[in-house]
């Protein structure tokens, strides 16, 4: 198979022996899911950093990328996500994003189960496909792990008075970035409690520069909450990089202060209704005049 010899070129191994549930205690984390559309739809939408952070804890299960010191992206997934989920303690280890997307891929557009087993540092983390109208076929895929980097730490402060949020529906919010010209450089994002609520401006090139305003009243704004006007630009290139998100989103939480760090939380739909969202933390650029 094709699939077959370009993930073992990559240092994947196949056909490895079954695990049993017997030997569930000898893992440091196991779990399955029913369905990886969300997971494969979550996992490409981070697959601009070359290694992905995980962790796993009670709470859940948790992949970080970053792009140097400009964004973050973190994809959550609770445990009732999970058929099973089995976690010891804390599990910490670092993988190959596009070694894991191609895993994730070998029946794409099949829909199939997924099984996770990880027995601790150093150790693969081991991964079983099985396509759902294939009871006879399954693929198995060991993925190198390494020691986890330190990742950045972003956070808003709730408390603050120039603390702005808003919902928007990610269908919608999709449709006003794919407007915007492609030699664009810069985004402007104003948020205010006046009017324009919700603005966005581009910035770059004299033909490439063009407005687009929101009322809070809008059909698209599902939830809007401002104390205070905000005003920040972003780099262009930083804002695709949430376009993969946003395309398999249902709605979209932004949320920035006087700062000017942006967070985006990406709301997608799985078939369980757990909660499985992407969070990205995306710096400004210099300071601008409000």
């Amino acid at each position: 198979m094709q699939h077959s010899k370009l993930l073992y070129e990559k240092g994947i191994l196949h056909n490895l022996k079954m695990l049993t549930q017997s030997q569930y205690s000898n893992f440091k984390f196991v779990a399955r899911l029913d369905q990886i559309k969300t997971l494969t739809a979550g996992i490409k939408s981070l697959t601009f950093g070359e290694y992905g952070a995980f962790m796993v804890n009670e709470d859940g299960f948790t992949c970080t990328v970053e792009q140097g010191k400009c964004i973050q992206a973190s994809l959550f997934l609770m445990p009732a996500c999970f058929s099973e989920f089995h976690v010891d303690g804390v599990v910490h280890f670092n993988i190959n994003m596009n070694v894991l997307n191609e895993c994730l891929s070998i029946f794409s557009g099949i829909d199939c189960s997924l099984k996770m087993f990880y027995k601790g540092p150093e150790a693969p983390l081991v991964i079983v496909l099985e396509p759902k109208d294939e009871s006879d076929i399954s693929t198995e895929c060991s993925i190198k792990t390494m020691l986890q980097d330190e990742i950045m730490e972003y956070a808003l402060d709730e408390n603050s008075s120039s603390l702005n949020v808003l919902f928007i529906r990610g269908p919608e919010l999709m449709t006003i970035f794919q407007e915007f010209d492609k030699s664009t450089e810069e985004l402007e994002i104003t948020i205010s409690p006046r009017r324009p609520h919700f603005k966005i401006d581009t910035l770059g090139v004299m033909q490439s520069e063009s407005s687009i305003e929101v009322a809070k009243t809008s059909d698209m704004i599902l939830m809007f909450n401002c104390r205070e006007t905000t005003k920040a630009r972003y780099k262009s290139s930083l804002i695709r990089l949430t376009q993969k998100a946003l395309s398999v989103s249902s709605k979209v939480a932004i949320k920035t202060d006087l700062s000017g760090l942006m967070e985006m939380h990406f709301m997608l739909q799985d078939s369980s209704e757990a909660e499985i969202y992407i969070q990205f933390f995306i710096t400004p650029m210099a300071d601008i005049e409000m």
